[in-house]
């Protein structure tokens, strides 16, 4: 009864969300996803044969620098390997950024401007504002994913990597966005929530490169 109480209005803060949402989230989910999909038809075209795919995957691996930026490609005849090479990290990073910020736009932000003392003048639960936003990030980055996966699709890729890829920059939004409310509740400002996420964003990129070096 205390849970059901608490998150009483979640449906009431979701429509709000989504409606200071209306225009820049789907517009960034929609960019990111066509921003893949043009990638992927861009080098299918520049690595039609698979010795230009080995060729291309054997230079990025032999760059210290690059390998580090992007990630290391493991399968040098994949075509979805060698399209995706630059948005696997780098792409995911970009995703995690868009859905921390997202979290803490509607949590500590909201409560920063007093919109949330406002509603919690009516029936408002204690964690309906952070569960909406919950919901807000899980919805987002799995429609982001779900297009992604049709967007490569369409660009020639093989549709089981393509969703594979989607599903990945879901999860990785999904993830960063779970930080994101861990990182509102922890701080007392918008800026320091953003602060802390970044942080965590930059240190898991770090490892991430350590890892691909490694190899």
């Amino acid at each position: 009864v205390s849970a059901m109480a608490d998150n009483i209005g979640t449906t009431t803060a979701l429509r709000l969300a989504l409606r200071r949402d209306r225009v820049v989230l789907p517009a960034r989910v929609l960019g990111l996803a066509a921003m893949a999909g043009f990638s992927a038809a861009a080098t299918v075209d520049l690595y039609p044969t698979e010795a230009s795919r080995v060729e291309a995957a054997e230079t990025i691996n032999a760059s210290a620098a690059v390998v580090a930026l992007y990630g290391r490609i493991y399968d040098p005849t994949s075509l979805g390997a060698v399209s995706m090479i630059k948005l696997t990290a780098f792409g995911a990073a970009i995703v995690g950024v868009v859905m921390l910020f997202v979290m803490i736009r509607h949590t500590r932000a909201e409560e920063e401007t007093g919109r949330i003392e406002l509603l919690s003048g009516g029936r408002l639960g204690r964690l309906a504002p952070l569960t909406a936003a919950l919901l807000l990030v899980v919805g987002a980055s799995t429609l982001l994913g779900v297009l992604t996966g049709l967007a490569n699709t369409a660009a020639g890729l093989p549709a089981a990597g393509s969703f594979a890829f989607g599903m990945g920059w879901a999860a990785t939004g999904i993830v960063y966005g779970a930080i994101g409310a861990v990182c509102a509740q922890v701080t007392t400002s918008a800026r320091a929530a953003r602060g802390i996420g970044l942080m965590v964003i930059a240190v898991t990129y770090a490892l991430r490169a350590v890892g691909d070096l490694s190899e």
